[in-house]
């Protein structure tokens, strides 16, 4: 039976990942459990080392569970077909020397499905709502800056329009500018039925798409809940208020 607009896009139950053998093994996930509904963005925040990664690779399908699981639109996470319809921008985007940013997108319109008769409008509709413009896009992308990195990776991701998008750190690189013109890309794309995992140590980028937030430390969840209420009392302008409360609670 084919999933619901009811059923979660993301569904993490219990899952447990572990690294090493005997004494040597670390928990990177413990006991992580968190949900993400159709047209939702959730922010997974923490500090280094807090489990994000790790959950963020088990929802892609590039790690297993050791224990637990993970459920993406319907079914285990890493099913081709999820794949298929899930954007992920890294957070350290992969450069490719020979390829210019606009082909960069074109290729990622192919692999993923956009009908031909589409592609040309849908790809300038990326570059555009990430601000990258015309000439810059005919640049090789080994040429960028690390901002320009991170819009044409975003602009890859969502081409195919997505029915989940995990970013990882999105607006790291972005001027004040670049990052509204990406958060405002985002939130269209949430509006019309886009689901986003997004992790960030970017208190401003959480707080401009995401209505809910889980914590992680040492690979628990820490805190749950609205955003709002979780920043609510720190007055600093970053994470760091909200990682300390968490760990000392």
């Amino acid at each position: 039976m084919p999933p619901s607009d009811a059923d979660p896009v993301v569904e993490v139950r219990d899952l447990v990942r572990t690294f090493g053998r005997g004494t040597r093994t670390v928990r990177a996930a413990d006991g992580v459990s968190l949900s993400l509904a159709r047209g939702e963005a959730l922010a997974l925040l923490g500090a280094n080392g807090s489990g994000k990664s790790t959950t963020i690779k088990v929802v892609l399908g590039l790690l297993a569970p050791t224990s637990g699981a993970a459920r993406v639109l319907g079914g285990p996470a890493g099913r081709r077909d999820a794949r298929a319809r899930t954007g992920y921008v890294p957070e350290e985007a992969r450069r490719l020397p020979a390829v210019r940013g606009r082909e960069l997108v074109e290729l990622f319109a192919a692999i993923q499905g956009v009908p031909r008769a589409e592609r040309r409008r849908r790809v300038d509709e990326a570059l555009d709502g990430v601000g990258l413009a015309a000439d810059a896009a005919r640049r090789p992308v080994a040429d960028y800056s690390r901002g320009m990195a991170r819009r044409v990776a975003l602009a890859a991701a969502v081409v195919s329009r997505p029915a989940l998008l995990v970013l990882d750190e999105p607006t790291s690189g972005l001027d004040p500018v670049g990052t509204e013109q990406v958060l405002a890309l985002l939130r269209g794309l949430r509006d019309a039925g886009t689901s986003v995992l997004l992790s960030t140590h970017e208190r401003g980028t959480a707080e401009g798409l995401c209505d809910r937030a889980v914590v992680l430390g040492a690979g628990r969840v820490r805190a749950s809940g609205r955003l709002a209420e979780l920043l609510a009392g720190d007055a600093t302008p970053g994470l760091l208020a909200l990682f300390r409360r968490v760990e000392r609670g």
